[in-house]
C-alpha cells in the first residue's frame, strides 16, 4: 500500500506501526476481540485507507468504450472517503452515478472566457438532488487549482437555459474548471445531469469531463463497495483511482490516501491491422473473454460489445421449465453480446442540379465515386446531417472531390448545430479549407443531433463536390451509426470463455459445479438453448468454440451427448417476413481439439424421400454449430406445409451418432 500524508514524520510513524502489526499477525495469536488499528498524531486520529479494485483487472483489450469499475474502500477508523477516477473520454451518463457526486473537473479544450455555469440537477418528483453550494476553481492547467470561489446554486431551473444558472463574480479565463460540491439540497445525495458554461456573449460552451469524485460514508462500517463508469479513448488508457479521507475545515484529522492504476486498451474498431497474428482477443476485464479471427465477421461489422447482465433481469419462467436446465437453479453468469454493423447518417442538401440530385449520407466512402459527388448549386448550399441522437462533437473533417481540373471543395462555410432540426445555433465561420481534406476543430465541443455545413463559397465557380464528411467525438473516436445485431453466424469459429465465482454458484442455487455449461438465448423461440463447453474447475471457467454470437449464460445443465434445438418449430416460410426462416442449433458434447467430427444434416418427407441436404460432411471444428432452413427443397422451391423429418449424423473415426426429429412447416 502506498500512503501519503501531509507531514513526513507521520508517514514514518504509520509505516513503522504497520510493519509492527504485520509481524504481530505472523504469530497467529488468537484474540477474541476485534482489533482496530490506528495511529495517534499530534493533530488527532490518523486513518489507514485501503483501496482495492474488484474488477476489471489490468492489461486487457476491449471493444466496449464504456467501462464499469467496481472496488472496495476500507478504513481503520470511521470516516468519510472521497474516491476520484480520471475519465479519458468522459462518463457515459453522469446522472446514473451510484454514489453522491463530490467533485468534477471539466476540460474546455482551450482557454475560454466564462461568466456563468449551467448546472442541470437530477430531480425526483420536482425535488432537486443538485448542489446547494459549490466551490469553483479555475486554471489553465489541471495540476494546480487555486482555492476557488464559494457560490450558491439555485434550486429552481431558469427558463432561459432550462438549467440552474450560477453566476461568477466576474469574467474568468480558464481551460479547466474544478467544481466541489459543498452542500446539496438533499441531505443524502448530490446528483446532476450535466454542466455547461456561458461565455460573455451568452453562447453555451460544452466541456469534457476529465475526472469525477464520489463520496463514500464509512462512519458506520469501515468498509464500503463503490462503482463508477468511465468512457475510454482509443488506444491504451491509464486509469488511476485515488481514495482519500475527507477532511473538513477545522477538523482534527490528517488526510491519508491510497491509489490503484489499471491500463485497459480500447479497440475502437475491429481493424485487421489491430489484430495479433490474425486474431482479436477481447475481454471485459472481468468474467468474459472471446478470441476471434479477423475474417470471422463480415467487413461491415465494426465492433463486438459484450457486458454482464444481472440475473434478476430475466424472468424465471424463461429457464425454470427448461428440461435441459436443472430444476430450481438460476443462471450463474449472463453476458449479452452485440455485433455492431456500420450504418449511415442520413443527410440532405438545400440545393442541387435538377438532373443530378445527390443521395447524401455519411457512409464512410472517402474517395470517388461517393454518394456526395454531385453538382450542388447554386450557392449558398446547406448540407444537414441527422446523427440520430444528441452527440458531443469535437471535429468535422471534409473530404472534397479533386480531379485534374482541381479541387471542387468548399472555400468558405458556416457551421451550425441543432437538436430539433428547426432552431439552429451558429458556431463560427470557417475559411481555411484545403483542396482535398480539411479538419475543422470545434473548441466548444457542442452536443447536438443535427449538424449543418452552410457552404457560401467554393473553390470552383458555383460547383461543390464532396466525397464525405466525418465527425469525431471528444475522445477522438469517429462518430459512426452502428446497428446492433444480437445473433450472427461466424465465418470461422470463435473461442468463448465465461468465468464464475463461488458466490455466483451460491446465488444461483447451483450444487454441482462440474455440470456448469454454456447456454445461448434464442430470441425467436424465447428459450435458453444448450450449447455445452468444457469446464476448468481450477480456473472456474467454462469455455468452448462456436460459430455464432448470441446472449450466453452459465447454467447447471442436465448433461447428455448431443443436443439439438430449432429456433422456430413450426415455422412458416411464406415470405411475409415473420418466421420465414428457422435455425437449428447442434451441440456435440464429445467434440474436442483432438477429435474432429463430420456433420450431415438432412431433411426428409414422411415417405423417407430426401428433400434437402442442409449440411454435407462439414467438419465440426467447435462444440456448437448453427444452420438455417428457409423451407426450400433442393431445387429452390418452397415445400408444402406439414411435418418433415430431420436427421443429424455426427461421425468421427471411432463412432457415429444419429439424431432424428420432426420439424413442421406451417402456413
Amino acid at each position: 500500500m502506498r500512503t501519503c500524508a501531509k507531514l513526513s514524520h507521520l508517514v514514518t510513524m504509520y509505516r513503522f506501526a504497520k510493519l509492527a502489526l504485520r509481524r504481530f499477525m505472523m504469530f497467529r495469536i488468537a484474540i477474541p476481540l476485534a482489533i482496530t488499528f490506528f495511529v495517534l498524531s499530534p493533530m488527532g486520529l490518523f486513518a489507514v485507507i485501503d483501496l482495492s479494485i474488484v474488477h476489471p483487472k489490468t492489461d486487457f483489450t476491449t471493444n466496449n468504450q464504456a467501462l464499469s469499475i467496481e472496488g472496495i474502500v476500507e478504513s481503520s477508523i470511521p470516516t468519510k472517503v472521497v474516491v476520484t477516477a480520471n475519465t479519458p473520454a468522459g462518463v457515459p451518463d453522469l446522472e446514473q452515478l451510484a454514489h453522491s457526486l463530490h467533485a468534477i473537473v471539466l476540460d474546455l479544450g482551450s482557454s475560454r472566457q466564462l461568466k456563468a455555469a449551467l448546472i442541470r440537477p437530477v430531480a425526483d418528483l420536482d425535488f432537486s438532488f443538485g448542489p446547494r453550494m459549490v466551490q469553483m476553481a479555475f486554471a489553465q492547467d489541471d495540476t494546480n487549482f487555486p482555492e476557488g470561489h464559494r457560490l450558491n446554486v439555485p434550486s429552481s431551473i431558469g427558463t432561459s437555459f432550462n438549467k440552474a444558472v450560477v453566476d461568477f463574480p466576474g469574467i474568468v479565463s480558464a481551460r479547466f474548471v474544478q467544481i466541489v460540491m459543498l452542500e446539496g439540497w438533499h441531505r443524502e445525495r448530490i446528483a446532476i445531469e450535466s454542466v455547461e458554461f456561458l461565455d460573455p456573449n451568452n453562447q453555451i460552451i460544452q466541456a469534457g469531463i476529465q475526472s469525477i469524485s464520489i463520496l463514500l460514508d464509512l462512519s458506520v462500517e469501515n468498509r464500503a463497495p463503490f462503482s463508477v463508469q468511465v468512457l475510454l479513448k482509443a488506444g491504451e488508457n491509464r486509469l488511476t483511482l485515488f481514495a482519500r479521507t475527507l477532511v473538513l475545515p477545522g477538523a482534527n484529522q490528517i488526510e491519508t490516501a491510497d491509489w490503484v492504476t489499471i491500463t485497459p486498451f480500447y479497440l475502437s474498431e475491429l481493424r485487421p491491422d489491430a489484430a495479433d497474428a490474425g486474431y482479436y482477443t477481447l475481454s471485459d476485464g472481468h468474467r468474459a473473454q472471446i478470441v476471434l479471427a479477423v475474417d470471422a465477421f463480415d467487413e461491415k461489422i465494426k465492433k463486438l460489445q459484450f457486458y454482464s447482465v444481472p440475473r434478476e433481469q430475466f424472468d424465471s419462467l424463461s429457464y425454470s421449465e427448461n428440461e435441459q436446465i436443472v430444476e430450481g437453479t438460476a443462471p450463474a453468469v449472463v453476458y449479452r453480446f452485440e455485433a455492431l454493423k456500420q450504418g449511415v447518417f442520413a443527410a440532405e442538401a438545400s440545393n442541387s442540379l435538377r438532373d443530378q440530385p445527390p443521395t447524401l449520407a455519411f457512409d464512410g466512402i472517402l474517395d470517388f465515386p461517393s454518394t456526395w459527388v454531385a453538382g450542388l448549386v447554386p450557392l449558398p448550399i446547406s448540407l444537414t446531417a441527422d446523427l440520430g441522437e444528441v452527440r458531443a462533437i469535437s471535429r468535422i473533417v471534409v473530404h472534397a472531390n479533386v480531379t485534374e481540373n482541381g479541387s471542387f471543395g468548399p472555400q468558405n462555410a458556416i457551421i451550425f448545430t441543432s437538436n430539433d432540426n428547426v432552431n439552429f445555433t451558429e458556431l463560427f465561420e470557417y475559411s481555411g479549407f484545403d483542396d482535398r481534406t480539411t479538419a475543422i476543430e470545434l473548441p466548444s465541443h457542442p452536443s447536438a443531433r443535427y449538424v449543418r455545413l452552410k457552404i457560401t463559397e467554393s473553390k470552383q465557380a458555383n460547383n461543390v463536390q464532396i466525397n464525405e464528411v466525418e465527425l469525431f467525438d471528444v475522445s477522438d473516436s469517429k462518430l459512426v451509426p452502428l446497428v446492433a445485431v444480437d445473433r450472427i453466424l461466424l465465418q470461422r469459429p470463435a473461442h468463448l470463455a465465461l468465468s464464475y465465482t463461488a458466490s455466483d454458484l451460491l446465488a444461483a442455487n447451483i450444487s454441482r459445479e462440474s455440470d456448469l455449461r454454456i447456454f445461448a438465448w434464442d430470441d425467436l423461440g424465447k428459450e435458453w438453448q444448450f450449447v455445452g463447453g468444457e469446464i476448468d474447475l481450477d480456473r472456474q471457467t467454462v469455455s468452448l468454440e462456436l460459430n455464432y454470437i448470441s446472449e450466453f449464460a452459465l447454467f447447471q445443465a442436465v448433461i447428455s451427448k448431443i443436443q439439438t434445438a430449432w429456433s422456430l418449430n413450426p415455422f412458416s416460410p411464406d415470405g411475409n417476413g415473420i418466421a420465414d426462416v428457422t435455425r437449428l442449433t447442434i451441440i456435440n458434447a464429445d467434440t474436442s481439439p483432438f477429435q474432429q467430427s463430420e456433420l450431415i444434416v438432412e431433411i426428409f418427407d414422411l415417405n423417407n424421400r430426401l428433400v434437402r441436404t442442409l449440411v454435407n460432411r462439414t467438419v465440426m471444428h467447435s462444440n456448437a454449430m448453427s444452420v438455417e432452413w428457409d423451407g426450400r427443397d433442393g431445387t429452390g422451391r418452397i415445400v408444402n406445409i406439414g411435418p418433415y423429418i430431420y436427421q443429424i449424423q455426427i461421425q468421427s473415426d471411432t463412432q457415429k451418432d444419429v439424431r432424428n426429429g420432426v420439424i413442421v412447416v406451417g402456413k
